[in-house]
């Protein structure tokens, strides 16, 4: 089905699930906006060093800085998270052992859906689309 040879389920506006519009076509800036999101496998520290050598990088255009404060702002609610989740985890420890074990799966749970995150949105970037994380604190305008 098109609509003047438009692919009417590829259309953002029609179709939310589809992927957003191509932002940047340098393959050189979404090589770089890839490897931001990749930092973030390290976390907080991964994000910030990588925005650290960037920050005033030339060769690292408007797509490049978007998606290093995306994924560093996302890093640091995770970051945020992670330390509530440690203290809810230490209160149920002292609660009952069988309480935090299943605080500690939970938390194991966070980390691989921010793995799949991390590396569903280096592969957005990858492909030149602007990528976003569900919630984030924005440290980083």
């Amino acid at each position: 089905m098109s609509i003047q040879g438009a692919n009417v389920m590829s259309d953002p506006a029609v179709n939310p699930m589809a992927a957003g519009p191509v932002v940047e076509s340098d393959p050189a800036q979404r090589t770089q906006a890839m490897i931001a999101h990749l930092c973030g496998i390290f976390s907080i520290l991964g994000t910030g060093i990588f925005y650290l050598v960037k920050k005033n990088d030339a060769t690292a255009g408007p797509f490049v800085k978007d998606q290093i404060k995306e994924a560093f702002n996302f890093h640091i609610a995770l970051f945020a998270a992670y330390i509530a989740l440690v203290v809810v985890m230490i209160v149920l420890g002292m609660i009952s052992a069988t309480l935090m074990m299943i605080a500690s799966l939970l938390v194991m749970l966070v980390g691989l859906g921010v793995l799949v995150l991390v590396i569903l949105n280096a592969v957005k970037a990858n492909k030149g689309i602007a990528a976003r994380y569900p919630f984030k604190i924005a440290v980083l305008k």
